[in-house]
């Protein structure tokens, strides 16, 4: 296969099972590389009330809103 049209078509006579494994496949080599002394932090965890320990992410990630909980349970293997 030597052009995008031609792995299109090879990938729309796939079942869906096969579309979402190479769709997992892919998104895991397309994320941004970060060099580690640009990273930016991760979460943390920080104290809640009632001595609960919550998840604090870093600034600028994307909301977690109930859309968002879905697709990322959804991706996940």
């Amino acid at each position: 296969m030597s052009t995008l049209l031609e792995i299109e078509a090879a990938t729309e006579a796939l079942p869906h099972e096969q579309k979402e494994e190479l769709f997992r496949f892919l998104a895991v080599r397309l994320r941004p590389a970060r060099p580690a002394a640009s990273a930016a932090p991760g979460a943390r965890l920080v104290n809640g009330p009632g001595g609960t320990l919550l998840l604090e992410a870093p600034s600028g990630a994307p909301a977690m809103t109930t859309q968002m909980v879905k697709q990322l349970l959804e991706d996940f293997p």
